[in-house]
């Protein structure tokens, strides 16, 4: 037994030296039985099976469970299919519930994702390691920037709309796998919202926040983005349109391949304006657009419609009691505006933040590059795009919900400090993997 345990322990040995930060993403996600990787993680899918099977895992099951799923982690997509497959099998040799729960954690981890067998997508924590496979493959980069982190439960409400809704769209998902290299990154911690509604009751869950998917070449340039969430058409559609780009530039000279970012950039942003009126001008601010006004509700189910340019008279038709209010009351938009845009108890309006992320949002990033032929450093684009698009800078500590300029009348502007237990995200919901 002891002799087992020395040679298993030989087998491990190389994940715990080398961490994600480096670690490669071996071959396809097909397995080829010859391929001497793709056995071993076979083997490492097999031996987490075994594992799992055991009723009350020991402290040492759980450690070795622990250490195969690190070493699946290591072999990147291909691990990850292994490990899938033989949850399948599992499955379909009727094992018990308990069991395919406790697979399933697992293949969180190794996907770097949560439920992760629904897309079944490998997604790097290193961006070194990304650009590294994306030399290796030539593919671009998507890169996710978000609140919290994706392999949490409660990350920010856009990245859980995409692993429920985007990324486990067979299209997209077959698109993502097959043609990116996948990253993501967390750029806050997720904030948390409560609301008193007194007698002892309190809502408390996390703030919707925002998140934006880049694309990057093999050198970690940013060639386009697109900021907050849309719908599955609108993200293959992008998609398709970036990966166009992708192959245009890629052969290109880097002052050649600047300037043809930049027309790409131009154009898309002069279609936008044609097609819709409600398409942020180039002066324009972004603080300066209201999410909440009907019109883009309207404007995103007439452009289903209609291929011309969207006319204002048809828009203003329609109004909500709540921005009746808001514009009989000014002032008190002013100062809770930022917090309802970010504070939404209602289910997502996918189809109206879908029109305003592409056409009050995206067009205003055109500019950027139309205007900067150095516009492509991924950390610069994160930090301007929350404080320009989202209007959540990220060196605020409270991610512009309490502006110093608003008036609200109440002490301390309603602010406590960490001595009054204000805790982050994480902290307060547990979630953290570490």
């Amino acid at each position: 037994m002891k002799k087992q345990t020395w040679l298993w322990s030989l087998i491990m040995l190389p994940a715990f030296l080398i961490g994600d930060a480096t670690a490669p993403a071996f071959g396809t996600y097909g397995i080829n039985s010859g391929d001497f990787e793709a056995q071993k993680a076979e083997r490492l899918a097999a031996r987490m099976l075994s594992i799992t099977a055991n009723q009350n895992l020991s402290r040492k099951q759980l450690k070795e469970l622990s250490q195969v799923t690190n070493q699946l982690r290591y072999f990147g997509p291909q691990g990850l299919n292994a490990a899938v497959v033989a949850r399948k099998i599992q499955a379909e040799n009727g094992t018990d519930s308990r069991q395919l729960e406790l697979i399933d954690q697992q293949l969180d981890i190794i996907a770097g994702q949560k439920q992760a067998i629904a897309c079944r997508l490998y997604w790097y924590k290193s961006l070194v390691a990304a650009k590294a496979r994306s030399n290796e493959l030539d593919r671009p980069i998507l890169s996710l920037r978000m609140l919290g982190n994706l392999d949490e439960e409660l990350s920010c409400a856009n990245s859980r709309f995409f692993r429920q809704v985007l990324y486990t769209n067979p299209e997209i998902a077959s698109l993502l796998r097959q043609r990116f290299i996948l990253h993501w990154q967390p750029v806050r911690d997720v904030p948390i919202a409560t609301i008193d509604f007194g007698n002892g009751r309190k809502l408390r869950q996390p703030i919707i926040g925002n998140s934006v998917h880049f694309v990057l070449n093999k050198d970690g340039r940013v060639i386009d983005a697109l900021p907050g969430l849309v719908t599955p058409d609108a993200f293959i559609r992008w998609t398709h349109s970036v990966l166009n780009l992708h192959h245009e530039v890629q052969l290109l000279s880097e002052s050649e391949r600047k300037r043809k970012i930049q027309i790409w950039h131009r154009e898309r942003a002069q279609r936008r304006r044609q097609k819709s009126e409600l398409t942020i001008r180039d002066n324009q601010m972004v603080i300066d657009l209201n999410p909440l006004d009907p019109k883009w509700k309207l404007a995103a189910e007439s452009l289903k419609l209609t291929s011309g340019v969207l006319t204002r008279s048809r828009l203003d038709k329609k109004s909500s009691n709540a921005s009746a209010a808001m514009r009989l009351a000014p002032l008190k938009m002013a100062a809770e505006l930022p917090v309802l845009r970010m504070v939404d108890a209602s289910a997502p309006r996918v189809e109206q933040d879908s029109f305003f992320n592409l056409y009050g949002l995206q067009p205003k990033l055109d500019d950027w590059y139309t205007q900067n032929l150095e516009t492509g450093d991924d950390e610069f684009l994160t930090h301007r795009i929350y404080e320009e698009l989202f209007l959540m800078p990220l060196d605020d500590p409270w991610l512009g919900l309490s502006p110093d300029d608003r008036y609200i009348a109440l002490e301390n502007r309603g602010r406590h400090n960490a001595e009054t237990s204000n805790i982050s995200g994480t902290e307060a919901l547990n979630t953290s993997t570490k």
